[in-house]
C-alpha cells in the first residue's frame, strides 16, 4: 500500500461530504433569501448559485476520483489538491475580524491540505 493511501481515501470522503452538505444547504436556503435581501439582481444571484453548485459538484467529483485513485501514482490526485487547496487558502487570508470564522475557515482549510498532502505522498513514493 502506499503511504498517503489512508489518508486521501479519508480526506476523499470528507470532501464528498462536505460537497454534499453544500448542495443540500444550499437547496433548502435557496427560499430562504431573495435577491432584493442581498443586493443582487437576478442575474447576480443565478451566477452565485451555479458557482456554487458548480464548487459543491467540483468537491464530490474530486471526493470520488481520490478515492478511486487512492491506492495508485496520480497527477490528477494532485492537480485536484491543489485546487480544492488554493481558493480555501484565498478564503482563509481574507477573513478577518471575526474569531468563530477564522476557525472554522481553518478546519475547512486542513481538509483540502490533507487531501493535496496525502495525494502528493502518494505520488512521490516510488513504484
Amino acid at each position: 500500500m502506499r503511504k498517503g493511501t489512508k489518508g486521501l481515501r479519508i480526506a476523499s470522503i470528507i470532501q464528498i461530504l462536505l460537497g454534499t452538505a453544500s448542495v443540500v444547504a444550499t437547496y433548502f436556503l435557496i427560499g430562504e433569501a431573495t435577491a432584493a435581501n442581498v443586493n443582487m439582481d437576478g442575474e447576480q444571484a443565478l451566477l452565485a448559485l451555479v458557482i456554487t453548485y458548480a464548487a459543491a459538484f467540483f468537491q464530490i467529483l474530486a471526493g470520488v476520483i481520490g478515492l478511486l485513485l487512492a491506492k495508485k501514482k496520480s497527477l490528477l490526485t494532485l492537480i485536484l489538491g491543489a485546487l480544492l487547496f488554493l481558493p480555501q487558502l484565498i478564503h482563509f487570508i481574507n477573513v478577518k475580524d471575526n474569531i468563530v470564522l477564522i476557525i472554522i475557515n481553518a478546519v475547512l482549510l486542513a481538509i483540502p491540505y490533507y487531501y493535496l498532502y496525502s495525494a502528493y505522498k502518494n505520488f512521490k513514493q516510488p513504484e
